[in-house]
């Protein structure tokens, strides 16, 4: 047995662990931070709550909040050429996937020269980073404990994956009370991601005992609990646990990369501009048909099964295969995860999204089963409509 596991940040969890961050930066004598955020956490009222506790540490904070979903390329030299500026001494994240990932390419850039696209791939950035403190407010991204950062390259009209050393963050504080102000779309998007993220990591071709005790984990945290967590925000129990749950699929696919439901939703937010979670919710379980053609998939898909606390005695592993497929479907129905069609999709976009997908090479070669582009096209198809599914076959 060989592997490879490693989480590049220390992680503080519980109710008020937001708290903490003038700790935190003390103890790494900062003085002025860059706090990286978007428009929605800052009318959520979730920033001010961080700006109160740095300037309670005496910590002075310059703001950066231009980021967008699927945060673009163009805003990564602003954010780097004011935190140069400011001669700032570490930075502080605020956001769900978004902000967390453009801050992490934005450190790049500050200790690194641009354009960010020369460091496309794994282990490319040299020069080590600075301090850099990830505070999430959506269960979904696992970002703050990855080191992977997913950027929109405006010219080339696809995502980047940047991955490898200095690509993640050096703590993260995960407090599920920032959780609670979710608005029920975005807990069913991000929660969705979180679960796909567990469930592309368990079969990967490049899982490992890690890998798969924290994705197994992370599927039952996630897959009962985000009905109730979607239902009635307010229930802190079900919000401790969608956290949770998607702290450990992080810990996950940071080590055993994702699949062809990612291949597929690059391209879906860069062409379609879904947002990430939604790309990846509205074909999971469609992708997970395609691979269940495999046997190999069928015994693993029963193991989810069992992490789901659905009920497989006695049932073959296709055929436990069928039911874990069928309760996906139905969790994504429950959340009101939309269609393709009903996210705006249109199907004269087919070949290019199929023919992206393809040039998705991580999530290609990590994939459990292989893909041409006729099983996209299939895929995309179905999952626009939103049809029933049959064991091994997209009809």
């Amino acid at each position: 047995m060989q592997f490879e596991f490693g989480i590049p940040s220390q992680v503080s969890f519980g109710a008020g662990s937001a708290k903490k961050i003038g700790e935190v930066l003390k103890g790494i004598q900062a003085k002025k931070v860059l706090c990286v955020y978007d428009q929605g956490v800052k009318q959520a009222g979730i920033v001010e709550h961080v700006l109160a506790y740095l300037k309670e540490s005496n910590i002075e904070a310059v703001e950066f909040s231009k980021v967008v979903p699927n945060p673009p390329d163009t805003i990564l030299e602003e954010g780097a050429n004011l935190a140069k500026k400011e001669e700032v001494d570490a930075i502080v994240a605020v956001g769900g996937g978004s902000p967390i990932d453009a801050a992490k390419a934005i450190n790049i850039l500050v200790t690194n020269p641009g354009p960010i696209h020369q460091y496309e791939g794994v282990n490319l950035v040299i020069n080590p980073t600075k301090p850099l403190i990830a505070i999430p407010t959506t269960a979904g991204t696992g970002s703050e404990v990855t080191g992977v950062t997913v950027i929109t390259d405006t010219t080339g009209d696809k995502k980047m994956v940047i991955a490898g050393r200095h690509c993640g963050a050096d703590v993260a504080l995960l407090d599920p009370e920032l959780t609670v102000a979710l608005p029920p779309a975005v807990t069913a998007a991000t929660g969705m991601d979180a679960l796909t993220h567990a469930i592309e990591s368990y079969v990967s071709k490049f899982s490992s005992v890690p890998t798969e005790v924290n994705a197994l984990k992370a599927i039952e945290l996630i897959a009962n609990n985000l009905e109730e967590a979607y239902n009635n925000g307010s229930n802190i129990e079900a919000r401790t646990n969608m956290l949770l749950g998607s702290l450990l699929a992080g810990y996950a696919f940071n080590s055993s990369f994702l699949g062809l439901v990612h291949g597929i939703a690059h391209p879906l937010s860069v062409y379609c501009g879904l947002p990430h979670g939604i790309a990846n919710a509205s074909t999971l379980p469609y992708v997970m048909a395609f691979n269940a053609e495999e046997p190999s998939v069928q015994k693993r898909f029963k193991d989810i099964a069992i992490a789901m606390e659905i009920n497989v005695a006695g049932l073959s592993d296709a055929e436990a295969s069928d039911k874990t497929i069928d309760a996906i479907k139905v969790l994504s129905e429950k959340v009101n995860i939309p269609t393709l069609s009903e996210a705006g999709v249109q199907r004269e976009q087919f070949e290019v999204l199929a023919e992206a997908t393809l040039k998705e090479e991580i999530s290609i070669v990590a994939n459990p089963k292989a893909v041409t582009k006729e099983d996209v096209l299939a895929i995309l198809e179905i999952a626009f409509v939103g049809e029933d599914i049959k064991k091994g076959n997209l009809v």
